[in-house]
């Protein structure tokens, strides 16, 4: 049943003065509806671009062997959360838009406009939508992402001293850190590598060895990982020099990394939100403002989205939506730069972030008065505002 068909059945049906507070909760209900839907459908693309991003560094890392491969996946889920406080106004934010536009597209809102409907109930029945998600993107912002930097970071260590020889890759070469060079030609699987070759600088003497196979032999109560490797020779020299030492062995251990655990450190996007508040510290102080206003951006941008929206019936389906995604890049900067300014002393702390706020708030409402003449349009006579 359209929102339109309803609104008639009801008028025919209740009195007058019930019947306009009734279209107004229908209306409520209709945009909450449609802003929803597409802002779920704008998350979930946002989302795929977000974890696929993360992913990339992970996965690479597994590859080169400097975490183990069972560890992205929850590492990638730990930046996701990290970043949901940015992605989900901007989902929010096209999200209303699209849906709006859509809606002037098939003249639904110009016919509410008709009968009273102006850019104030719109936002009205938006804000419904809105409060409730900026309440998520408060949680999220000044508690989860936070805890999420916090935990990325010691399960990075972690994984990083439990990475084991499954980790590489086969055929490839793999340098860095202690081990120097690893080759495996094959892998016989659980761990155990074949055709191996390491070479390993020691002081100012060089190790090589090539063996059959080769196992990995952590020992979590020390930090100590050896290479184990069996049926294979050791050649120690320096290079230039004939003294080498070649020694045939069935099997021979090598240190490659010896890493104890650590206590990782707060780093500030890591520190909890209590902490920053009591801080006297430029930087800390910019952290915190930076975290409230995600949500404060939730709330401006649904106001900003109301006269961004407005079409004509001819335009296309997807016509503001280069326009949502400039404007919400430029109030994005907008804060960044005031993030920045704040750190470095050039506003004040106590004003913080909110002129940023307040200037995209009254850049919205001088908007909203020019695209519509104003929060509450003139009703005309006979019309069902009246």
């Amino acid at each position: 049943m359209s929102l339109l068909y309803s609104v008639r059945k009801h008028a025919e049906t209740d009195e007058r003065g019930r019947v306009v507070a009734l279209i107004f909760s229908i209306i409520d209900r209709y945009l909450f509806r449609e802003a929803a839907a597409a802002s779920f459908a704008v998350f979930l693309v946002l989302f795929v671009v977000l974890a696929a991003n993360r992913s990339i560094d992970y996965l690479a890392d597994a590859a080169g062997g400097e975490i183990p491969a069972e560890a992205v996946a929850v590492l990638m889920g730990l930046q996701v959360l990290r970043y949901l406080g940015v992605v989900v106004p901007a989902a929010l934010f096209i999200g209303m838009v699209l849906a709006m536009g859509r809606l002037y597209r098939d003249s639904e809102l110009p016919v509410l406009a008709a009968c009273g409907v102006g850019p104030a109930l719109i936002t009205r029945g938006l804000a419904y939508l809105a409060v409730p998600v900026a309440v998520l993107v408060f949680v999220l912002s000044v508690y989860v992402a936070p805890w999420a930097s916090y935990q990325a970071d010691v399960y990075s260590e972690q994984a990083a001293r439990d990475v084991d020889l499954g980790a590489f890759q086969a055929g490839q070469f793999v340098g860095g850190g202690d081990i120097g060079t690893l080759y495996a030609g094959d892998s016989a699987g659980e761990g155990e590598l074949r055709e191996v070759f390491v070479y390993v600088q020691d002081a100012d003497r060089e190790v090589i060895v090539r063996a059959d196979r080769a196992v990995q032999d952590y020992r979590p109560e020390t930090g100590d990982r050896y290479l184990v490797f069996g049926d294979g020779y050791r050649y120690d020299g320096k290079a230039g020099q004939r003294d080498w030492t070649v020694t045939r062995f069935e099997r021979h251990g090598l240190l490659v990394d010896t890493r104890e655990a650590v206590d990782v450190e707060r780093d500030r996007e890591g520190t909890a939100t209590a902490e920053l508040i009591g801080s006297d510290h430029l930087a800390d102080i910019a952290e915190v403002h930076w975290r409230l206003s995600m949500p404060a951006m939730v709330i401006v941008l649904t106001v900003l989205a109301v006269p961004l929206a407005k079409a004509e019936p001819r335009d296309g389906r997807y016509g503001k939506l280069l326009s949502a995604v400039l404007v919400y890049v430029a109030y994005f900067q907008l804060l960044t730069t005031g993030h920045e300014w704040l750190e470095e002393g050039r506003t004040p702390a106590e004003l913080g972030l909110l002129w940023v706020h307040v200037a995209a708030l009254l850049a919205a409402l001088a908007w909203t008065r020019y695209r519509f003449g104003g929060l509450w349009p003139v009703r005309r006579s006979g019309s069902l505002g009246n």
